[in-house]
């Protein structure tokens, strides 16, 4: 049988409510910290990017690393929430941690590269899934351990109906080649290779209806649970520590360089008080 289809109101609600959780997260490492405690202020590719961006004053610094900062910590976070609550919870994959593997006796190394089991329910239809974020994820040292890892995991013959590369954003032809070489499709070696007919990728839209028993909408109904778990975040938010955030690091970083907020940015000051 197919994967099961989850209905668009159970979608969007359990997105929504992980979404909420996630941005609560996220503002409470805002919340009475010592923002600049947590910044690597690298003096020179600021000074290389101050005609770029326009670094005019401190507050200019300050708003570039602010969303610098945050939007890195936001990826990473984002990436796990799809990894480890919305598949699980709202898709009900199996998420194969530690314990997971040992009860179900997948502890070679090989399945490291594995990160759900999804229709786990089904006795014959069940697929191994390794999730990725997007067309740029994978280098070629990742791709070749994944067909190293995949073609074992052939070999053992254990791997459901199939594994799935599953690739969250994107679309088919935006993918690199390295996409092909975890599948064992690697023209300029091909002598080094055999093609893993157990092992597919599907991208962008595939992949969440292929997650969803077919169900084509299934990404917009991801993210309209989006929107409405960061609407219900920040219809509510007054909070001057959040709101004030790349005002109060402005201020931090100015006493902590010896700088002048207002007055244009002194470079050689910025440089002595970094690097002695």
């Amino acid at each position: 049988m197919p994967n099961p289809v989850i209905d668009r109101d159970t979608i969007i609600e359990k997105v929504a409510i992980l979404v909420h959780d996630l941005i609560i997260r996220r503002l409470n490492k805002l919340r009475g910290k010592n923002i600049s405690a947590f910044l690597n202020v690298n003096p020179f590719l600021l000074s290389c990017l101050r005609d770029f961006h326009s670094f005019s004053t401190v507050h200019n610094i300050a708003d570039f690393l602010f969303i610098a900062h945050m939007a890195q910590g936001h990826s990473t976070a984002f990436g796990k929430l799809i990894d480890e609550k919305i598949l699980p919870q709202a898709f009900n994959t199996v998420k194969l941690n530690a314990a997971e593997r040992q009860r179900r006796r997948l502890t070679a190394a090989a399945y490291n590269e594995i990160d759900h089991i999804v229709n786990p329910n089904s006795d014959d239809e069940w697929c191994l899934l390794s999730l990725k974020a997007s067309a740029w994820t994978i280098q070629d040292t990742a791709a070749h351990n994944l067909y190293n890892a995949f073609k074992q995991i052939g070999d053992f013959q254990v791997y459901g109906k199939e594994i799935v590369v599953g690739v969250f954003y994107g679309k088919e032809d935006d993918l690199t080649n390295k996409y092909d070489i975890l599948r064992g499709i690697n023209p300029r070696q091909q002598d080094q290779f055999v093609e893993l007919g157990h092992v597919r990728v599907l991208t962008g839209k595939q992949f969440w209806s292929w997650l969803n028993g077919g169900e084509d909408d299934t990404q917009l109904w991801v993210l309209e649970g989006t929107r409405i778990g960061s609407a219900l975040v920040f219809s509510k938010l007054d909070d001057a520590d959040i709101l004030n955030a790349p005002e109060k690091l402005a201020n931090e970083l100015a006493k902590k360089y010896g700088l002048e907020i207002d007055s244009p940015v002194n470079w050689e000051q910025l440089l002595l008080a970094i690097n002695g």
